[in-house]
Formats: C-alpha cells, structure tokens, sequence
C-alpha cells in the first residue's frame, strides 16, 4: 500500500513492458517491491515463495495493483466530499474539451473554504473526468447535475460557477450557467477571467497593420532558424540568454518570451540573419532572401518602437495572467488585479510613446541607423466625429501618424475590451466590495444599503443566506476587535473568526464571507486537470488508467 501511495504522489507509471518479478522492465511496482525483499524478511520469504510457486497468489499483480488505485482514489475523493459538505457552500468550475482522440471529456472541479484545517484556506479539487455524449448546454448540464448528485453535494448549496467563454457554457438563453441558474438563482456565473483576459489580448493584437506585422515578423523568424539544425546552430551562435519562441494564440506567455528575445537581443538575431544569409547565398537563394528580408524588417524604426511598446505592455499582462491563474484568487484580489492593469494602460497610453521612443533610439543606435520613421507617402487628415465643427487637421508627421495608427489604436483598444470583457465581473465586484476589507466599511446608513442589497442578492424566494440588518450591526461590532492593517482580506477575517470560535457571535458575516470566496473568477483549475490525459487514447495500453484518473 505505502509504495502505491508513493508511485501516485509522485505521477509515477506503476506497470513496465512486463508483469512477472525479477524479470527486466517490469514496471517501479514490482521494481520496489523487489527492493523491499532486500531488506525485510517478511517480504523476501514471500517472494520466495511466490517464484518457487509455492503459492498461487503473489498479490502484487495488475489487478491488485488497479484494486489499491481505487481504493486510495475513492477515500481521497471521499474525504474530498466530506470536506466540502462541512463548508456547506461551493462552486463548480467546469471545461470541456476534446482529446487527442476526439472523444469529449469533461473536468469537474469544486471550489470551497475548507474548514477542516486548523487554517482556512480556498481549496479547489478536481472530482473526476466523464466523457460526453452531448455537448450542448442541455447535455452538459445534465452531466454535471449527475455527478453532483453521485456524490450526494446538494445544488440548492452551489453558489458559483466558473466555465470558459464558449457559447454552450456562458450561453445567456440555452447555456449551462442559465440551466444551473434556472434551478438555483444563487449559483452566481463569473466568466473566466483569463479566458476573458485572452480575448483582450487578442483583440489588441489584431487592432492595427503594425501589430500583426510585429507578430508576424517573430513567427517568420522562429520558422526560418529552427527549421534547420544548421540554421539554428547559427542563431545560438549568435544569441546570449534568450533564444526565439514560437508563438502561440493561447498562451500569451510565449508571446512574451518571442519579443524578449528579440527586444534584448536585436542586434543579435539581425548579425544572425546577416550570416545566414550570406552563407545560403549560392546553395538556398530563398532562404537567402528571407534572411534578407526579415534583417531589413528589424532595421526598420516603427517596427523597432512596436517591439518595445508590446514588450512594456506583455510583461504587465504577464504578471496579471500568472496572478488570475492561482488557486487562493477571489472577486476581490481579481478585481484589484484588473484595475491596477487599467490604470497601467491609462498612464502608459499618456507617457508610454515618448518612453518607447526613446529606447527604441537607443535600439536603432546599436543597429547603426537612424531613428527616424519612414516617410509618409502622402499627407493624411484626422477623420472629424459626427458633430465636430473644427477643421479636419492633417497629419504631417510620419512620428504622429504612427501614434495614432499603432500606439493609440493599440491602448485603445485594449481598455474598451477590458471593460467590455470584465463588466459581469465589475458588477458582481460592486455587490461584494465592502467586505474586501472589513477595516475600510462605509458608514452605517451606506453600509446597511450595501448589506440589504446583498441580502436581495443572497434571497431565493422566503429564504436567504443572510439578514442583511444584522450583518451590518456584526460588521461594525467586528472592525473595532481586527488589528489595524491594510491587509484584512476575508480569508483573513475568516480565520480571526474562526480561531477565537466566535462564528456564532457573527453568523452573517460567516457566511457572507465563505460565500464570497467561494466565487470562481478563473478555470485555470480545471485546465490544468486536462494535462493528465494527454498520453492516452483508446488504442493506447494506458487507455484503462483514465477510468481511474476518476
């Protein structure tokens, strides 16, 4: 049992090529097993015996094997449940996506403030993958209801859902979140917040020419050098720290990880394409000119000051991403996150140009030309808005111009699709925002507003979660016992609470709080779930252990 506990704490494969003892490839079961003979005598007989076929059954076969996984997953899940049912109140983050073998599978993940600890603390569990029939909103949700109902977790207790943006999951008439709102008004529905954050960053992406050149020019000079050892041989030849990615239209992180390379390293990578394309200037004209041509693309000022820009702006958006991704996040760290990355964008949009400018000339300087932009072919005017009565103004700088169409459009661009994106987050965030810091409540007439308007939120019918009156008498009751810090988060509160087992002295403010971090913002949980079932396909040996994944 202690060396199946290990093998599965550690994602280690159990079997090898074969199933006997002392026989090569084996498999790290009978590998440890055999170890253990070495030194316990208990152990060594039995092997003994078991070789000397004395007895029939060794017990350290497959089926044993298979029998201890389940057993050990089924308490796991078990005290999994258990855990969740104490905290009464959970939410349940959902995605589905197809496999390498084009089966549909759902991962089912429950999200609560465990109690059981010494500690509170968010946990976010993953219950079990189930392959889909339907993936309509209908069959989706029929699915979910079956497993909640499996594990005896009662809907009418959920009080959120998380689920990625595709139409069948977010989907206001016929889609899951609707479905599961239709049967329980409180199972409050947040779209994903890094899903959502993706789209923003795709939709800035796409906002001008000069941005999808600039990700064009990445992509092309990733596909020139590693499609050949030779020719990245002389890109590593050339290059320091950071070598070039491929980009990619999930993962926004490569894409930062494509223009660091070439932002610290420009002069690099364009010496690298020089060699290259002198060195295929007889055998590969193609490549040759490629070369050429994407040296004479890093050499070009607007592309040199959109590499910068987008840099500035990715690494933020980095930061942000990484931060939405972990598991403790809730309504209110999420929303601090977004508004200190609109407030980056808002001031960047006012300095962030003249800045790029200037180290972009310091770029340009390194590459030996001048940093200045290309002429413009003819003089442009500024579009007047229906209603402006002032003169069109012409465009007459090429430095202007390029402010306007790439800068701006880009800043622009990304704030109105962050507040079109993150609105439902913004609004559920006002509802919930005066108990982020229960040290920073409002005055009493204005804090029993915000607490009766919870109570509404919080009622279905007769019943209600809480007494909005006696919340607001708890939460002015408890401000004056919390210590005098900035960072009184709810998880915080909670625990004070709970260590001075005070929770009967405070029953909304108990509740009001495991509600509030019990709201997903993000599914990355359950992504996360899907790398496990990479491996395997229905032809695949391993194919039998995805029923044991759950």
């Amino acid at each position: 049992m202690n060396i199946t506990l290990y093998l599965a704490e550690n994602n280690m494969a159990f079997r090898g090529t074969s199933d006997k003892l002392y026989t090569p490839n084996n498999g790290k079961f009978l590998g440890l097993v055999q170890l253990i003979g070495k030194f316990d005598p208990i152990m060594q007989e039995h092997l003994k015996l078991a070789m000397a076929g004395d007895i029939s059954d060794h017990y350290c076969g497959k089926d044993i094997q298979n029998e201890l996984i389940d057993l050990m997953g089924g308490k796991v899940k078990s005290e999994i449940v258990s855990r969740a049912k104490t905290s009464k109140y959970y939410s349940i983050i959902a995605d589905c996506t197809p496999d390498i073998s084009h089966i549909e599978q759902l991962s089912l993940t429950i999200r609560f403030a465990d109690l059981s600890d010494d500690n509170i603390s968010i946990k976010e569990h993953f219950l079990e993958f189930i392959l889909v029939q339907s993936s309509s909103g209908a069959g989706l949700t029929e699915v979910i209801l079956t497993v909640l109902n499996k594990h005896g977790l009662e809907l009418h207790n959920c009080r959120g859902q998380g689920y990625d943006n595709g139409a069948n999951m977010k989907g206001k008439n016929i889609g899951v979140q609707k479905r599961i709102l239709d049967l329980n008004p409180l199972a409050f529905f947040v779209p994903c917040g890094c899903h959502s954050y993706n789209l923003v960053l795709c939709d800035a992406a796409k906002s001008s020419v000069k941005s999808v050149t600039l990700f064009g020019v990445l992509q092309r000079l990733f596909a020139l050098f590693s499609a050949s050892v030779n020719r990245w041989k002389i890109l590593t030849d050339h290059l320091g720290l950071y070598s070039l990615k491929k980009l990619s239209d999930t993962r926004w992180e490569a894409k930062i990880n494509s223009v660091k390379a070439v932002r610290y390293q420009i002069c690099d990578v364009h010496d690298a394409l020089v060699t290259l394309a002198n060195e295929t200037e007889k055998s590969d004209v193609t490549i040759s000119h490629e070369a050429i041509t994407l040296a004479g693309q890093l050499k070009d000022f607007g592309f040199i000051v959109s590499l910068v820009v987008w840099y500035e702006i990715l690494f933020q958006i980095n930061v942000v991403s990484k931060s939405l991704q972990s598991k403790n996040i809730d309504l209110g760290k999420c929303t601090e996150i977004l508004e200190n990355c609109c407030n980056f964008l808002e001031e960047y949009r006012k300095t962030g140009f003249k800045k790029a400018l200037l180290i972009a000339s310091d770029l340009a300087k390194e590459l030996q030309i001048e940093p200045v932009f290309k002429p413009m072919n003819r003089v442009q005017r500024i579009k007047r808005q229906a209603g402006e009565m002032a003169t069109d103004e012409p465009i007459e700088s090429s430095e202007k111009k390029f402010e306007i169409e790439f800068f701006n459009k880009l800043l622009d661009t990304s704030l109105m699709s962050m507040k079109e994106r993150f609105k439902q987050l913004h609004d559920y965030s006002k509802t919930w925002s005066f108990l982020y810091n229960v040290k920073k409540i409002p005055e009493r007439n204005e804090l029993l507003k915000l607490c009766t308007d919870l109570q509404r939120k919080l009622t279905v019918g007769s019943d209600s979660d809480i007494d909005g009156h006696l919340l607001c008498d708890e939460l002015i009751s408890l401000k004056d016992f919390l210590p005098d810090n900035d960072d009184i988060t709810p998880i915080y509160v909670l625990n004070f609470i709970k260590q001075r087992n005070i929770h009967e002295l405070y029953p909304n403010i108990w509740i009001a709080l495991r509600i509030l971090v019990t709201i997903p913002v993000t599914v990355a949980s359950g992504e996360r779930s899907f790398s496990k079932l990479n491996p395997l396909t229905p032809e695949s040996p391993k194919f039998s252990a995805y029923f044991r994944f759950s």
